[in-house]
């Protein structure tokens, strides 16, 4: 390349320059504005999209604190539910010696054969607990502003009752097995002889369905019979309660 022609281009471009520095210089400028203009929504996007992600993150962290809160009113409603679904199997004895009660929670775990109950007004002997016109058990004494009961499948559990038609006395003893001793030999039982109940305790008044007898043993002076009872222990909510 010869002087002269690099000379020339020299000159060209300056003559270029001069007479449109304008539209270059304009040119220039949108790009840069526009290059400013992109980074800065870019930045804007990126703000907002970090301002979102943060809002989201404290909105989760919201909803799982209202989550938990809502699952342990959930946990404290359950047993109040379950509680209440067993109302339903609940049927009214319309006599004015019984006081409604429910069940507070059991006495002392592993033992579920001894409950705490609704049952405040003092306890100077022993009152018959029912449940749909079914022997379930005695309440003995007071805690605090409950009352202490405990149920058929109690060994502490005693009363008398009356066996068959002919109203055979006896006397109950709960457990496992539940036992009816010191029947007087002399008196004929029968397989499934309905057990009531006799009132003559003052724990319960004659006629609460207790079960059938199951089995008859014969011992030198009594006879004793084991029973299946009507009540069920395994659901111990509501209850009467033998003033």
């Amino acid at each position: 390349m010869t002087k002269k022609f690099l000379y020339t281009l020299i000159t060209i471009f300056l003559v270029i320059s001069f007479y449109f520095k304008e539209s270059i210089i304009n040119n220039i400028l949108y790009i840069t504005n526009s290059t400013k203009y992109i980074i800065s929504s870019y930045i804007n996007s990126i703000k907002t999209d970090i301002s979102i992600h943060f809002n989201q993150i404290e909105q989760i962290k919201q909803l799982k604190e209202e989550n938990r809160e809502y699952q342990n009113y959930i946990a404290k409603m359950n047993p109040l539910i379950a509680q209440a679904m067993q109302l339903k199997y609940f049927k009214n004895i319309d006599t004015p010696n019984l006081t409604f009660t429910s069940t507070i929670s059991y006495a002392k775990l592993p033992d579920i054969t001894t409950i705490y109950i609704d049952y405040n007004k003092t306890i100077t002997s022993p009152k018959g607990l029912i449940y749909n016109n079914q022997a379930a058990g005695v309440v003995f004494k007071n805690f605090k502003n409950f009352g202490v009961a405990t149920l058929n499948n109690n060994p502490k559990t005693t009363y008398t009752v009356f066996i068959g038609k002919n109203k055979i006395p006896g006397v109950l003893f709960g457990g496992e097995k539940i036992v009816i001793k010191y029947i007087p030999k002399y008196h004929k039982i029968n397989i499934d002889d309905t057990v009531i109940t006799s009132g003559l305790d003052k724990i319960f008044y004659e006629g609460v369905n207790v079960g059938k007898v199951k089995k008859i043993i014969q011992k030198e002076l009594y006879q004793e019979v084991i029973i299946t009872p009507f009540y069920n222990p395994l659901h111990p909510n509501f209850f009467y309660v033998v003033n």
